[in-house]
């Protein structure tokens, strides 16, 4: 039986089905410090990452007892 080689971070994800991408159509603002493609007219972020809505209890509240909560979206 021959065995598929799968990064490790999705052995347990969706099932992948990768689109291949050719390194020279990659533009790099150093600005950004990201990679773009050009997408139609368009020159957009390579990649996207989210980790999706963040929760936090800060240390101390504002004249009412208990904690103070504070929630974020997080995207790169």
């Amino acid at each position: 039986m021959t065995q598929t080689l799968v990064p490790f971070g999705v052995r347990h994800a969706v099932t992948v089905d990768p689109e291949p991408v050719d390194p020279v159509t990659l533009i790099y603002d150093p600005d950004q410090q990201i990679n773009l493609v050009r997408d139609g007219g368009v020159v957009v972020p390579a990649l996207k990452h989210s980790t999706g809505k963040t929760s936090t209890t800060t240390a101390s509240s504002d004249a009412k007892p208990g904690n103070d909560y504070d929630s974020d979206q997080t995207e790169d």
